[in-house]
Parts: C-alpha cells; structure tokens; sequence
C-alpha cells in the first residue's frame, strides 16, 4: 500500500512550478512611446515645411484665388440676406431668425418673421395719451360730467 499513497501523492502534486513572469514596466514603455511620439512630430513638422516650400507659385495662387472665392461666396450671401431683410423691414432686434441658403430660402423666412411681427403688434392694444388742458386736473376728467367737454374746448380754443 505505501507504493500506491506514494503514487498518488505524486498525481495530486504539481508537475513542475514554473517561474512567476516577469511585470511590465508600464512607465518605462510609457516613457519610451512618448520619445517616440515627439519624435515623429518633429519629422511630420518638418515634411510639412518641406512640402510648403516645394509648392510651386502657380499651387500657391491656386490655394489664394480658392480662398478668395470662398470670401467672396459668403460675402455675397451675407448682401443677399440683408437685402432680403432690408425689401421685408424687419427691425435690427429680429434680423438674426432671417437665414438660409438661397433666396427663396431667405425670402419665405422674412415673410413668416414679417407676419409674426405683425401679429404681434395687432395683439398688443395701443394706449392713447390724453392731454390736459390748463387749469384741467384728472378729477375733471370725469367721463359723466362736463370736464371732459370743457377740456376739449380749453385745448382746442373753442
């Protein structure tokens, strides 16, 4: 029986304990990536310089004339809306909500701002002012009595 416990004994152990593996230095691979990292900017830099002094003088009037169209396209646009906004008289406070990118865009966006301006000075009552005349005071003013009727007169020199 001792030769079958020490057979045993032998199956339940472990073949063989192997090392424990070596840790990953993480700052040193973090260091060495970032030296890398700044190095290939300096060189990406550096193509880039060599690639803009390389440029031929007619790519650089191209890359001019191409920006100087873009200015003159949003400047253009810009005249059409305030032109837009100026034929609608939208005032200074509502010009902001008129935009789009063509005409008809821009034309039925002052209409709906038009009307809603529009709407919204029917909805709000207008107040008369009254004037008194000289020696009137607001208790003469009285809308069943003759105050009304004698300030008139006093006003207009009846």
């Amino acid at each position: 029986m001792s030769e079958t416990t020490t057979e045993a004994a032998a199956a339940e152990a472990p073949a063989e304990t192997t090392a424990p593996a070596q840790e990953t230095d993480w700052k040193a691979e973090a260091r060495k990536w970032e030296e890398r990292a700044k190095a290939n900017k300096a060189a990406s830099d550096r193509l880039a310089e060599i690639e803009e002094a390389s440029k031929s003088e007619a790519q650089k009037l191209a890359e001019r004339a191409e920006a100087a169209e873009k200015a003159l396209a949003e400047t253009r646009a810009e005249a059409l809306r305030l032109s837009v906004i100026a034929k609608h008289a939208i005032p200074e406070d509502f010009q902001e909500f008129v935009s789009g990118s063509t005409e008809d865009e821009l034309v039925a966006k002052a209409e709906k701002v038009k009307k809603l301006i529009e709407a919204q000075a029917a909805a709000t009552p207008t107040r008369h002012a009254v004037v008194l005349g000289e020696g009137t005071t607001p208790s003469d003013l009285a809308l069943n009595g003759d105050g009304i009727e004698s300030a008139l007169k006093n006003a207009l020199g009846i």
